[in-house]
């Protein structure tokens, strides 16, 4: 019997190493797997933001427009953001489409500001430019961001 045993021991002993060093090895391997799904999640969060953020500093360029280098850097970040978000939401979310409606409405706000003067000879146009400019200033770019603000809450809740 002893020698029964002895004969046995030291195949049984390796495998109860490498039982022991896949456990370990699955262990690691696994615990690696959660560290890199929250790092793509923290990320996605990050870019999210950064894509929501983007709206504030366009909304100050754009109200006060004289066409500086912040404020162009601003406008660039948010067009890009703007393109970014249709591969960071999903399609159903709206936000890529809110997005681009208030990139479009930002830029006729910014395109009357650059060609004001050109527009004042017909004052009627002018007039009636000038209003629209003053209608998406102060109610159309609030009601766009309160939208953008619902459809984007969801992906920036880590709950």
């Amino acid at each position: 019997m002893y020698q029964i045993l002895k004969d046995f021991a030291g195949p049984v002993a390796t495998v109860i190493a490498a039982i022991a060093a896949l456990s370990v090895t699955a262990y690691f391997a696994w615990h690696q797997k959660k560290i890199a799904e929250q790092k793509l999640r923290y990320d996605l969060f990050d870019r999210r933001f950064a894509i929501f953020n983007s709206i504030f500093d366009f909304y100050e360029a754009m109200i006060s427009w004289q066409g500086t280098p912040e404020q162009l850097l601003a406008r660039t970040r948010f067009f890009r953001a703007y393109q970014e978000s249709g591969f960071l939401f999903k399609k159903e979310s709206g936000i890529e489409s809110l997005l681009k409606d208030l990139n479009d409405k930002g830029a006729r706000v910014i395109g009357f500001k650059e060609h004001d003067e050109s527009l004042k000879s017909d004052r009627a146009q002018y007039l009636n430019q000038f209003n629209e400019v003053q209608k998406i200033q102060t109610d159309e770019f609030e009601k766009g961001l309160a939208k953008l603000k619902n459809a984007i809450a969801e992906y920036l809740n880590f709950a």
